[in-house]
Parts: C-alpha cells; sequence; structure tokens
C-alpha cells in the first residue's frame, strides 16, 4: 500500500492559513462599523427547591456548635433569635407560609433543642406532623473571632525634611466570623433535603485601648447582624428571584 504524503509547509500555509487569516480580515473590518454595547438584563433564577412541595415551614431555633470558643460570651437565647430573623425573612417571600413565633413556643413548650437533634430526622418529622407542615428548618450556628495585628503604610509629611515620607502605623484587626448551617428535613420522607453553611464575616480595626474595650463588649449585636446577611443568602437560593446579568448587543 502506497503511504500518504504529508504536506509541505507551503502546501499547508496556502490550503488553511491563507483562508483563515482572510476570514479573520473580512470579520475584523465588518465589526469595525458596528458598536458594541454592554446592557443589563434581568434573568429570571428558579428555586434551588421544589417550592410547589415545599411551601409552608416550621423553623426551629438554632443551636450552637459545641466547639464554638468563647461562647460564654454569646446569649443563651440567641439561637430563637436567629431562628426569628430567618421567620421575617421567608415570610417576606409569597412562596412561602410560616409557623409564627408564638405558635411555634406553644407547641414546643418543654422539649429540648440541642446539637444532636439535627440528625435526629424521625424526632424532627414528628415535629413537622404536629405543626402540619412539609419541612422543618433546623440549624446550627458557630460564631468566633481571629485578631491578627496589622500595619497600615502611608504618607506623612515630614516638617523637618520638607517633603512627604513613607510611615506606617501598627493596629490590631479584629475579625468577627459566622458559619450559619441551614437544615430542611422533609416531614413525609425524613430526609434532608438542604444542608447548607453560610458563612459571613465583619473586620474592625483597633488600637490597643480600643481592643481592650471590645474584648468587653457584647456582640450579640454583630452576630445577629451577620445571621441576616447569611439567612439573605439562603432565602435567595431556596425562592424564585431574579439576578442582572450583562449582554453585549452589536449595533
Amino acid at each position: 500500500m502506497q503511504k500518504k504524503r504529508q504536506p509541505t509547509f507551503s502546501q499547508f500555509y496556502k490550503q488553511y492559513a491563507v483562508p483563515c487569516l482572510l476570514l479573520l480580515i473580512s470579520l475584523t473590518l465588518g465589526a469595525c462599523g458596528n458598536k458594541v454595547a454592554r446592557v443589563s438584563i434581568p434573568i429570571k433564577v428558579q428555586s434551588e427547591i421544589d417550592i410547589n412541595t415545599y411551601s409552608n415551614f416550621a423553623v426551629l431555633p438554632f443551636v450552637s456548635e459545641k466547639h464554638t470558643s468563647k461562647i460564654g460570651e454569646i446569649p443563651a437565647n440567641i439561637g430563637k433569635d436567629v431562628a426569628q430573623i430567618l421567620r421575617s425573612g421567608l415570610s417576606r417571600q409569597k412562596h412561602f407560609d410560616v409557623v409564627d413565633k408564638q405558635e411555634t413556643e406553644r407547641i414546643m413548650t418543654g422539649e429540648e433543642i440541642e446539637e444532636d437533634l439535627l440528625a435526629d430526622t424521625e424526632r424532627l418529622s414528628k415535629f413537622g406532623g404536629y405543626f402540619e407542615v412539609k419541612g422543618i428548618i433546623i440549624g446550627s450556628y458557630r460564631f468566633y473571632t481571629d485578631t491578627r495585628p496589622r500595619r497600615y503604610y502611608g504618607e506623612r509629611y515630614s516638617v523637618s525634611q520638607q517633603r512627604y515620607v513613607m510611615d506606617y502605623q501598627d493596629y490590631m484587626q479584629k475579625t468577627y466570623l459566622l458559619a450559619l448551617r441551614v437544615i430542611i428535613v422533609d416531614v413525609d420522607t425524613e430526609k434532608i433535603i438542604w444542608d447548607e453553611v453560610y458563612q459571613q464575616k465583619a473586620a474592625e480595626a483597633h488600637s490597643i485601648g480600643s481592643f481592650v474595650f471590645s474584648q468587653m463588649a457584647p456582640q450579640e449585636t454583630t452576630l445577629r447582624e451577620l445571621s441576616k446577611r447569611a439567612v439573605a443568602q439562603f432565602t435567595q437560593d431556596i425562592s424564585p428571584h431574579y439576578e442582572q446579568e450583562d449582554r453585549f448587543l452589536m449595533r
């Protein structure tokens, strides 16, 4: 059998490179007479759960994770506040019906809400039957701080040198971190259909004096604010909504 000859460089150039180059030039010249406009348009994003099935929820108090550091600084009832923030966020969505705080506390009277309950889907399903809902929402939070020394570089005017000189200032950066775990349990199947962790943080710059004061100041206000941000993320994930996306149009 005769061996097929490979094309030479000149043959390859004439057969492929030249036509491609001509096509590229024609496209470039054709586009030069047009203007490209960037337009932001709304795009509908569907819920990540079946909202036809899961339209009514009961939200139980959130629990603090056992390994959370400095748990003594956080009030014991903060888990109820986080649950109420979540109820309020869901109640503003027309797709969901949420059992209110008073009814939740009445039905849950005498029940212990601890971290072990997060994995007890059978017990959570029974609670759902009491509330007559399709889904039970429960979760946990881990709230802690991370403090590190930082150095800020800038310029200052030197009177002796009659010019601006490079200078720096040391400070303490205190970062508050929240990891909010949100779980949805299907009451009928006793299965977890949603289990996500939402992380938020906020940072403060301190001198030595203000840092010492911040160690003694109550931190529940920061925890509530970070909880609102995390709940907003969760609510968006399970709610149909619109997001803005850029499109490029040629005119």
